[in-house]
């Protein structure tokens, strides 16, 4: 029988190494209205408004290579807003401060923006039915026709933003590709994009083919996409700690059986912490 975590299985963190830290946190704060919960040491932990989401942390790594304006592990995360009046109050946001938009699509009430924040991590901000993503023949975005649902309720993201897609760049596709089904129980949804879903469905990564850059470096030399931390339940993380010994898999796990990390191929860490 094929390993597969649960459906409650949630992604609760995306954690980047970062070079400025507080040119970070005002993209991330001023401009797509994450709050900064607090600092510690090197790390700032961000999050929507709900009083214990934590769903991104920013780890100053000053040592750390640039590689700017180069190929990332991380290609892309999709970041989902649950209205259109929230996505117009972040648009007014980044055009307040002139922020470049790579690019801006609508496809049948599904919305999405591509920038880029500081360090050179692209992020997308899309609203629209639940998993619906672009496809077909998307059309630009008008802005100014979004822009008129702005009026400013959206300082900060609501309690239903959250992290849904991960796009990874990788020198080992077919090795992450394997890893994430045989070790993880993803399943594949799309094999020509390289997509695979994590509990039915609530979290997707895609798979791109790429060398140079960063992608063929250890995660902790380099800036850009450091680990993902996952909440799991405790009947999960122990037939996942069963399951990575059973397949020969090298993995951590803590005295108390609370906490299992494993490194995929394409050398980002991945977390899983039992739910309390």
């Amino acid at each position: 029988m094929k390993f597969k975590l649960g459906r409650e299985t949630q992604l609760e963190t995306v954690a980047i190494r970062v070079k400025n830290r507080d040119d970070m946190i005002r993209f991330y704060r001023d401009i797509i209205g994450f709050t900064l919960k607090r600092e510690e040491n090197e790390l700032a932990i961000m999050g929507n408004s709900a009083a214990k989401n934590e769903s991104l942390w920013l780890e100053e790594s000053p040592r750390a290579a640039d590689h700017f304006g180069e190929v990332k592990k991380l290609r892309r995360i999709s970041l989902v807003i649950p209205s259109e009046a929230e996505l117009a109050d972040i648009l007014y946001r980044i055009k307040r401060v002139g922020c470049p938009i790579i690019d801006a699509l609508y496809d049948e009430g599904v919305m999405g923006i591509l920038l880029e924040d500081p360090e050179g991590n692209q992020l997308e901000l899309y609203y629209g039915a639940a998993q619906q993503s672009l496809s077909g023949e998307p059309e630009p975005l008008d802005h100014e026709k979004l822009l008129k649902k702005a009026n400013g309720e959206f300082s900060v993201l609501s309690e239903g933003v959250f992290f849904d897609k991960l796009h990874l760049n990788t020198a080992a596709l077919a090795e992450e590709s394997r890893f994430l089904a045989d070790r993880l129980g993803f399943e594949v949804q799309d094999e020509s994009d390289g997509i695979h879903v994590l509990n039915e469905g609530l979290f997707h990564v895609g798979l791109t083919e790429a060398q140079g850059g960063t992608v063929e470096l250890p995660t902790d030399k380099v800036l850009g996409l450091d680990f993902l931390k996952f909440r799991v339940s405790e009947e999960d993380i122990t037939a996942l700690a069963a399951h990575l010994e059973a397949a020969g898999q090298s993995f951590y796990k803590d005295k108390r059986g609370s906490i299992v990390t494993v490194y995929d191929p394409t050398g980002i860490e991945w977390w899983f912490v039992k739910k309390k």
